[in-house]
């Protein structure tokens, strides 16, 4: 189990780093905290100002992170929780709450918007952040402001506007590992009326994995990304956005190594990892002389990924491989109206419609090398289909009973229609073969030999021909009701209860030996959330102290687990029960000399099953995991940075950055064992040191990642079809220079 309050170690880091930031003298000029503004109830505002747990990080910090995806700001973001595999199958979730949509049946919880567009699958929701203005963490329930399933919470990533001034800026960087990158961004006008931006990336490193079995190292890493708007404004009410962004990711794995052996050390057979998507949106805002705001977003968007995996661990190449694919194309359309703020109420309303198609080959390899006999290798194949529409309306309001007193309502209606066509198809190497090796060797009769024949090599694995089609529907009502109190301009109290919903869906995978009925289909879920918080900017604007407490309680709560399946096991999803997420969470930024910035962002969270009888008890497991930690939800998460600027007279300035990051232990796994669903704690330190011009011209940084170079890992299980015990290693000491030029100043 998790053990309570932080470790000795874990405080005396932070002293550690407390003692390096020691306050200088002042500078002449005077600091101030970075205003962050959000879009989160879809009207740009400070976020100090909305009463929603929200963690806002600017394009600034973004900078001094390093982070050039969303998966970056797990570190400084301590309710965002990651998992699984890095790439295609990567894990998020906010508040212990984590999935990934595993296959084409399922629905992550979390939402990822970039400028309002849903990004409906998992294997693109590590967005880059390539041209960012903002980034809006936005924890529980938020059905009454968004149109999709946000069951957990959402990310909103608002993109820089083009603008009538133009700016530009180029960056490259270089390190260890065979580290280096590139990026340019252009913002500017291309006439009077007409406004443009472009931001192109390119990043790469090697490999650091050792791999005697091909010769060379493996784990290299390529990353595109390509994001272009224009911006059209044909009268002073109107504005006419058209958007579109590219990207592609290629990674040559180790998707999972053996956990017996030494950190970055694979013998496994060629890997990959691929993932594309492109899209493109248009916009529509148009502003009412009574001061409304209507706004129209259409998009599409396309994206697909391959992972294919050695899974045998044995150095045998192509022995025994999964190859995990999927493609997926989506329409939405989005209406809403935006009242002015009126001195009593304002309010917001919508429309929302999602269409989207998902399909799948997915194949598992059974290979000459692995099996006594070829007459019983070929393939598993589940070519399959979900066709998914969504509707949605909603509306949320605020009202102001006194000057310091207001009450939020909100609620949102959904309909959602699925609709799977899924087939799983045998393809034996030889039938003929296979037919002769069940009579002559295992000793089948003739007709069972037959039938079974064309079921090889599925048959072995638990893994018969089949054809299922089935439809889901459902609908809800989700509201919200809240009250806010301003005790000053400077400090927002908030209490709020919100209700949230996760449709159902299907198992579109490997199938056991079931009826699929029985296995394939699982429900919908429900949430109800309720949370207290306090947002403050204090000490003259030089401290800002924001702090939560959450409890939010699942229904039918949907749950990743592995069950027996013939001689190996599966992992589906169904509905554990119950299970409870409660904690608190505080971000703390201070600016205790003009030179001197201290940050400190933490998380407590005890996610755990009410109710989830085990499905297929193993010898030595209980009958029940009530109480055990839901999957990927560590305890406790810290994030403490300082920064501290040393001026150079008329040459410019020097910025030393620090941060320090821990997280405890946690599980990946519902039944949580030690032995092979542990993912122990560890923690991390990152430096940056960047000198900038006096004109902010240009500058140049020196940093370093992982600063102690410890070894962790980031995710712990066994494999679903043999029971090997593996692990995926987290990224060794990594360091570098950036140089970053900044044009139109």
């Amino acid at each position: 189990m998790y053990t309570s309050g932080v470790s000795k170690v874990f405080r005396l880091r932070i002293a550690v780093l407390a003692a390096l930031a020691v306050p200088g003298v002042a500078s002449a000029q005077q600091a101030a905290l970075e205003e962050i503004i959000v879009t989160a109830q879809k009207r740009a505002e400070s976020s100090q100002n909305v009463p929603i747990s929200i963690q806002a990080i600017g394009a600034d910090t973004l900078d001094k992170l390093g982070a050039t995806q969303v998966t970056d700001l797990a570190q400084s973001a301590p309710s965002l929780n990651i998992g699984g595999v890095p790439g295609s199958q990567r894990s998020m979730g906010l508040r212990g709450v984590v999935d990934f949509s595993r296959n084409i049946g399922i629905d992550a919880r979390m939402g990822v918007y970039v400028d309002g567009v849903y990004q409906g699958r998992s294997s693109t929701a590590s967005q880059p952040l390539l041209g960012v203005e903002s980034v809006e963490i936005l924890r529980g329930p938020q059905g009454t402001l968004f149109g999709m399933n946000t069951v957990s919470g959402a990310i909103n990533l608002n993109t820089r506007k083009a603008s009538d001034e133009f700016t530009g800026q180029l960056s490259a960087g270089a390190g260890n590992e065979g580290f280096w990158n590139g990026s340019l961004y252009l913002n500017g006008p291309l006439s009077d009326k007409v406004l443009g931006s472009v931001a192109y990336t390119h990043q790469e490193h090697d490999g650091w994995y050792d791999n005697p079995v091909l010769g060379h190292k493996v784990g290299s890493l390529q990353e595109d990304g390509l994001r272009g708007q224009l911006r059209w404004l044909p009268t002073d009410q109107l504005e006419v956005i058209l958007a579109g962004d590219y990207g592609k990711t290629d990674s040559d794995g180790p998707l999972y190594v053996r956990a017996s052996d030494p950190a970055y050390y694979t013998a496994k057979g060629p890997e990959l990892d691929r993932v594309k998507f492109w899209g493109s949106s248009l916009t529509l805002n148009f502003e009412t002389l009574g001061g409304y705001t209507l706004t129209s977003i259409s998009a599409y968007r396309k994206n697909d990924y391959l992972a294919r995996a050695d899974e045998d661990f044995s150095g045998l190449v192509e022995a025994f491989e999964t190859e995990f694919d999927e493609k997926a194309h989506q329409f939405s359309q989005e209406l809403r109206i935006v009242s002015p703020i009126n001195e009593r109420y304002d309010w917001i309303a919508g429309l929302y419609y999602f269409d989207s198609t998902v399909s799948t080959e997915r194949n598992i390899y059974l290979a000459r090398p692995l099996l006594p006999s070829a007459s019983l290798s070929g393939s598993v194949a589940i070519p399959s289909q979900v066709d998914s529409t969504n509707y949605a309306a909603y509306v949320n309001g605020n009202y102001r009973l006194t000057d310091k007193l207001e009450l939020t309502a909100g609620l949102r209606y959904m309909d959602v229609e699925k609709k799977l066509d899924y087939t799983q198809v045998n393809a034996p190497d030889d039938v003929d073969a296979a037919y002769s090796f069940l009579v002559n060797v295992l000793g089948y009769p003739d007709p069972v030999a037959t039938a079974l024949a064309p079921q090889i090599p599925g048959v072995l694995l638990g893994a018969p021909n089949l054809a299922y089609k089935d439809k889901y529907s459902d609908d809800a009502v989700t509201p919200t009701v809240g009250l806010n109190y301003r005790f000053t301009d400077e400090i927002l109290a908030y209490v709020k209860y919100s209700n949230g919903f996760q449709a159902g869906g299907f198992n579109a995978d490997f199938a056991p030996p079931l009826p699929p009925e029985k296995w394939i289909p699982f429900k919908s879920e429900s949430v109800n959330a309720y949370e207290i918080g306090l947002k403050s900017t204090l000490a003259n604007g030089k401290l800002r102290l924001n702090a939560d407490a959450f409890i939010q309680e699942y229904s039918d709560f949907q749950i990743f687990q592995r069950v027996l399946n013939g001689n190996t096991s599966i992992q589906i999803v169904s509905n554990a029960g119950k299970a409870t997420s409660q904690g608190v969470e505080t971000e703390i930024t201070w600016l205790p000399t003009d030179r001197l910035q201290l940050t400190f962002n933490g998380a407590w969270t005890d996610a755990t099953y009410d109710r989830f009888d085990n499905p297929v008890p193993q010898p030595g497991e209980p009958d029940s995991f009530k109480g055990n930690y839901l999957s990927y939800a560590p305890k406790v998460k810290v994030f403490a940075g300082a920064q501290y600027v040393q001026p150079l007279g008329g040459a410019g300035d020097l910025t030393a950055n620090l941060d320090y990051s821990y997280q405890s232990k946690m599980y990946s796994d519902p039944r949580n064992r030690d032995t092979v669903d542990l993912i122990p704690s560890y923690d991390l330190w990152n430096a940056r040191v960047t000198y900038t011009t006096a004109s902010d011209r240009w500058n140049v940084s020196a940093w370093v990642r992982n600063l102690t170079d410890e070894k962790y890992i980031v995710n712990h299980n066994v494999a679903s079809l043999t029971n090997i015990d593996r692990v995926v290693w987290g990224a060794p000491r990594l360091y570098g220079i950036s140089f970053t030029y900044n044009l139109g100043r």
